[in-house]
């Protein structure tokens, strides 16, 4: 079980409710544990796939999605390649990681933020914002 293992990893210290609702689904999968080992998987990457879906179902940017929905969509994303999906990979300064998230996160640390949560606040207050990823932001 070292897919589901990853997982549980990957969700170690992350305080979205919503995120660690849909890893937990995850790890209850069994059958796909071999789908989690996949290194070009991470849960920064599932989210944005989540809220980008998301966002395409919203009328006048409201948007209510069935829990079943949203664990299919999970599921979909590590059983499909990035390439099925549509995901493009960008890489940052350090050509390490790739990033597809829209907003430039120059960190290393897949557990960055993926949602801008703040409006004005400086640079350096966000410093603790960008250690959680976090699915539903408003």
């Amino acid at each position: 079980m070292e897919g589901i293992k990853r997982l549980e990893d990957m969700l170690k210290g992350q305080k979205d409710k919503y995120l660690n609702t849909i890893v937990n689904y995850l790890m209850l999968q069994t059958e796909m544990n071999e789908k989690f080992l996949n290194e070009e998987k991470n849960l920064k990457e599932m989210a944005t796939y989540i809220r980008d879906l998301a966002r395409k179902e919203a009328i006048n940017n409201v948007a209510v999605i069935e829990d079943e929905t949203v664990f299919k969509w999970a599921k979909e994303y590590f059983t499909k390649s990035n390439k099925e999906l549509g995901i493009k990979k960008y890489k940052d300064d350090k050509g390490k990681h790739g990033d597809i998230s829209k907003i430039e996160i120059k960190d290393d640390d897949e557990f960055g933020s993926i949602f801008d949560t703040s409006i004005n606040t400086p640079l350096a207050d966000k410093k603790e914002e960008i250690e959680q990823i976090s699915l539903f932001a408003a």
